[in-house]
């Protein structure tokens, strides 16, 4: 090929190339298609959220990165739509906060999971229920009113809170269910007029008390009365999907001096008198025990 012929061929190909990506670009400006994202909502209702969180603390993963968890709990891949819907969606709850690239449980969520008063459990959940931006949003709208239908809901959402068509029964559907089960819907489909009060009024919450730092974490609106932790609370774990343990799990909350730290064990429902003299001896060693103050009070 002459010099001449080959500068011919390269412009008539850069030229054709340029078009190309031109179309491409004016097809996904007009269409739009490859852009369309939905504004944030919860996949999965509050119960479910609530149960996943179960589970996690069950299986002793609290506070491990996202791979670990999801591998811990039977999921192929962090990316699956089901596991990051549900963590995702437990986050929007307040139930599970994320420190660089560790997801531990909130305090709200191990309240709601270990109760010290069981008649505080319902508060905390429409505590919850009201944590997610797009939820509160329409509690504040239809506080003491009655909602559409789910169908129509899904519209309303997709109008003027920017959820995709694809995904707007599914918030719809999401947000009916987490209501319900927090008792803020009755029969007759009226929401709480307490909703518009309530939503929106969070403030910050201790998330984890192990360490006794206290580190902000999801908004959690105040309870009516001060909520006491169990300072003693010892369970065994139930056999859960997807893996079945035979352990005791141990909540200390300690006081005095130490008001504020957690102990937070977990051990099998048996072991040998040598194992156990181990344990209580390297406990010894890793922890350093400081003299309470005798003349106090």
């Amino acid at each position: 090929m002459s010099c001449l012929a080959y500068a011919v061929w390269l412009n008539l190909t850069v030229n054709i190339g340029q078009h190309k990506v031109q179309d491409m670009a004016d097809v996904t400006e007009t269409t739009g298609v490859k852009r369309e994202r939905s504004a944030r909502y919860p996949a999965i209702p509050l119960s479910e959220a609530v149960e996943f969180c179960r589970q996690i603390d069950e299986l002793g993963i609290d506070g491990l990165t996202a791979p670990q968890i999801a591998t811990a709990m039977g999921y192929k891949n962090v990316k699956t739509n089901t596991f990051s819907g549900r963590l995702s969606s437990a986050r929007q709850f307040g139930l599970i906060d994320l420190s660089e690239q560790n997801y531990s449980l909130t305090d709200l969520a191990l309240r709601i999971i270990h109760p010290f008063d069981p008649e505080e459990v319902p508060q905390l959940m429409r505590q919850a229920c009201q944590l997610p931006p797009l939820f509160a949003e329409l509690m504040k709208q239809y506080a003491g009113k009655r909602l559409p239908e789910p169908e129509i809901l899904g519209n309303l959402l997709m109008h003027k809170h920017q959820i995709t068509a694809s995904a707007k029964m599914a918030a719809a559907e999401s947000f009916y269910a987490s209501i319900q089960h927090s008792g803020l819907l009755d029969d007759s489909r009226v929401l709480d007029s307490q909703a518009n009060v309530q939503a929106g009024q969070a403030t910050a919450s201790e998330v984890r008390v192990s360490s006794g730092a206290k580190t902000q974490a999801a908004q959690v609106q105040p309870v009516s009365k001060p909520v006491q932790v169990d300072s003693v609370n010892i369970q065994r774990s139930q056999d859960r999907k997807p893996v079945k343990r035979d352990e005791v799990r141990l909540d200390l909350t300690l006081w005095d001096g130490d008001q504020g730290k957690q102990i937070r064990l977990r051990a099998p429902s048996s072991m040998t008198q040598a194992s156990l003299d181990r344990f209580i001896q390297s406990m010894k060693l890793a922890i350093k025990v400081i003299e309470s103050d005798t003349n106090q009070g």
